[in-house]
């Protein structure tokens, strides 16, 4: 909507049928949600996979490992940074029975859990293999990752690598990719270890019925 005391466009989205009217400042912000919300929704979408004690590394402020901690399959989300900020923050938000978070560089994580988070992680880690290093340091069953399909580096300062699904296959060689998804401008893939032993028993109907 054209405001002509303003001299501009007000910040209204408006369908005119013909065309969508919306304002730089509006579209700015659209955009700015947008991008928050993609980041929810790889937590959202990666969380039904989950079983079991779950490493979390880079975890932020604790949003997501909240997110991941709904799932009822999950017995409890260890949330790892190394910001300290960003840990208090999480602390104090998200901090329940079922979720810890630590302040703590990835090199240095110890412990046993079933399966790794770490969503758009590698891309920010000056020597990527440290993730290869944790995986088997805390005998991880399972991995799930995402990262920029993009190139990025040129324009956002904390992206060290531009990376490719080859690149991170080599990071985590002792383990198979089961399944990879696009999401937006992001890669998630899920990865196995090749010996696995100690799964959950899955329960299906046919399983019951055929005896």
């Amino acid at each position: 909507m054209y405001n002509e005391r303003e001299g501009g466009f007000m910040d209204i989205a408006q369908h005119k049928m013909e065309r969508i009217v919306l304002s730089k400042s509006l579209v700015d912000q659209m955009e700015e949600d947008m991008l928050i919300r993609r980041h929810i929704e790889r937590y959202a979408l990666v969380r039904q996979y989950l079983f079991g004690n779950v490493l979390d590394a880079a975890c932020g402020v604790g949003y997501g490992s909240y997110l991941l901690a709904k799932n009822p399959d999950v017995i409890s989300i260890h949330g790892v940074d190394c910001d300290a900020e960003s840990i208090n923050f999480a602390n104090t938000n998200f901090a329940n029975d079922k979720i810890t978070f630590e302040h703590n560089k990835i090199e240095n994580v110890t412990g046993k859990y079933d399966m790794l988070v770490s969503l758009e992680t590698i891309e920010h880690l000056e020597e990527p293999m440290v993730l290869s290093e944790l995986v088997n340091r805390c005998e991880i069953k399972e991995i799930i990752v995402s990262f920029p399909t993009k190139k990025t580096t040129h324009y956002n300062k904390y992206h060290i690598w531009d990376l490719s699904m080859s690149d991170v296959k080599y990071i985590f060689n002792e383990y198979e990719c089961i399944n990879h998804i696009q999401n937006g401008d992001s890669m998630i893939m899920h990865f196995i270890r090749r010996n696995r032993s100690g799964y959950p028993e899955k329960k299906y109907l046919v399983s019951k019925l055929s005896k």
